[in-house]
This record gives C-alpha cells, sequence and structure tokens, in this order.
C-alpha cells in the first residue's frame, strides 16, 4: 500500500513540474481547490508620489551625549523632493538647555589654590539655535504588514549639509549628517524618525590657555510631516 501511495505522489510532483515548464518559469500558486499561474507580487510599487511636492513639519527632540547639560530641542522644517530619491530640506531648531546632576555635583565642590577658594566649573558648550539646509536622499523603500490591517510605507532616509549655530560661545557653522526612517501613513502625512550630528568647533578653557577642538552633538528627533499639495504626475 505505502508502494502505490508513493508512486501517486511522484506522479503528482511529475505533473506540477510539467505544468511549471508549460508556463514558461511563472509562479504556480497552489490552493486546496484549484491551481492558478498569476504571479503574486510581494513587494509593490509606492502607491503616491514625493516628486515636486512641498512638505513641512515640526520635530522635538534631545541631545544624546552631553554630560554637564541637558538638552531639549523644539523645530519645523520645509523642504521638496526634486525626484523620487532626492530633496533638500531647510530646519529650525531652538534648543532649551538644563543643568545635569553631575554638573551641579561637580560645582558644589571647591577648589583652594593659596588661601583662594572656588567652585569648580567645566568647560563647554551649550547650544541655543540653529538654522540648517540639506540635501535628503531616499535610497531605501519598504513597507511594513501590522496584523494584516494597516500597511506602513517607509523610506530609509540620509541627509548631508550645513547649519548656522547659536552657541553659549558665539555663532558656529556645522557640518550636519543624518540618517533617519520615515513612515507614511496616507498619501500625505508621515512620522519621521532622524539622527543628527552637529558637528562642530568648541573652545575649552583650562586655566589661562584655551584651545579648539571639534565636537560631536547628536541629536535625536521624532515628528509629523505633511504634504501641502496633492499633485502627482
Amino acid at each position: 500500500m505505502w508502494k502505490i501511495s508513493v508512486l501517486l505522489a511522484l506522479a503528482g510532483l511529475s505533473s506540477v513540474c510539467q505544468a511549471a515548464d508549460k508556463r514558461e518559469g511563472r509562479l504556480v500558486a497552489l490552493s486546496r481547490t484549484e491551481i492558478s499561474d498569476v504571479t503574486p507580487t510581494v513587494i509593490q510599487n509606492r502607491f503616491f508620489t514625493k516628486k515636486l511636492r512641498a512638505e513641512t513639519g515640526a520635530s522635538f527632540g534631545t541631545v544624546l551625549n552631553e554630560s554637564y547639560s541637558q538638552t531639549k530641542t523644539v523645530g519645523g522644517r520645509f523642504g521638496l523632493f526634486l525626484t523620487e530619491k532626492v530633496g533638500v530640506e531647510y530646519n529650525f531648531a531652538q534648543f532649551r538647555s538644563d543643568d545635569s546632576s553631575d554638573l551641579i555635583a561637580l560645582r558644589s565642590q571647591e577648589v583652594c589654590i593659596e588661601r583662594e577658594c572656588r567652585s569648580i566649573e567645566p568647560s563647554f558648550i551649550r547650544l541655543n539655535r540653529m538654522h540648517q539646509t540639506q540635501v535628503v536622499t531616499a535610497p531605501i523603500y519598504g513597507k511594513i504588514n501590522l496584523l494584516d490591517t494597516l500597511i506602513l510605507y517607509s523610506d530609509l532616509t540620509l541627509s548631508a549639509g550645513v547649519a548656522r549655530v547659536s552657541t553659549t560661545q558665539g555663532e558656529k557653522w556645522a557640518f550636519t549628517p543624518g540618517i533617519g526612517q520615515r513612515f507614511y501613513f496616507s498619501k500625505s502625512f508621515s512620522l519621521r524618525v532622524d539622527v543628527t550630528d552637529i558637528y562642530l568647533k568648541e573652545k575649552l578653557v583650562s586655566g589661562s590657555k584655551s584651545k579648539e577642538n571639534w565636537r560631536h552633538n547628536w541629536i535625536a528627533q521624532a515628528g509629523l510631516s505633511v504634504f501641502l499639495n496633492s499633485w502627482e504626475p
């Protein structure tokens, strides 16, 4: 009996292979009741375009790599994708900096030199305001299926630009490379998560000596964006 079953199974497999050959390599979808030669699509193209659609948005975030302060930021942006993958963007950010617990503890200590005592005040830079212009590219596109109820379209974005930054050490120019992820909920609205490096020179003072060195200021931001026009080619 088992030999007959094996022979029938091999015969069925052979017939499926022959059917696939006759369809010139097209994928055959099998179900309980029928055989279909319709090729399934796993990843479709995005159902809307970004090209020449003006975009604006707002965001909030924090500076990740500070020791002596805790800095929050709020800001806005305006951008335009020139193609589906490349665009330009202007960003404005306002920073609010508070003393960290480490700085408060350090200031509570005193150093005495020749009967003169003073609290310890470390040298560091605080960010106040930023105007940034950058080029944005979206080389990788995908989608996420959430429990078969909602499909989120997403872009991985890379950016590079320059910024004019107001700091406690004066106005400075900065380089601003970044990386981000965008999740589109509709043809107009998206959620953005970005990490940007504000790379600038800071002045460090030690006694009567001072020096300048380059410093990374990693900013993590999240916010919403909306396309202002719904025109599509």
